[in-house]
């Protein structure tokens, strides 16, 4: 029985080296997205091998990589009776703002001490 080629030297030949560098590249991507979001991911590779005739093969290579994201907010929002959504409460009395100016006397402003 003759030797068995070693595995990984089919991958470094596969595309010639290119699906070792994309490799590369995903899984340090998907290593950067999983300590970003603390949370786990995948990389797969499939490898489709297909006679050839004549004693050839093809191998063609499929590289897909599930990242992790980061969990999205949510948004509040108030139903009115018309139906649509704002983010103010349509039963919720509006306080009318009023500023206060510089025009003002020093003596009807309060100091507050530290």
């Amino acid at each position: 029985m003759s030797k068995a080629r070693p595995f990984v030297d089919t991958l470094r030949d596969i595309e010639a080296g290119g699906l070792l560098d994309e490799l590369t590249e995903t899984q340090h991507s998907l290593i950067d997205a999983i300590r970003l979001t603390g949370k786990g991911g995948e990389l797969t590779i499939k490898l489709t091998y297909k006679p050839d005739g004549g004693g050839q093969m093809t191998v063609k290579a499929d590289v897909k990589s599930k990242e992790p994201v980061l969990s999205r907010g949510t948004s509040l929002f108030f139903l009115t009776p018309e139906g649509n959504i704002t983010r103010r409460d349509p039963r919720q009395q509006e306080i009318p703002l009023r500023s206060v100016g510089e025009d003002l006397p020093p003596e009807t402003m309060r100091q507050v001490s530290q």
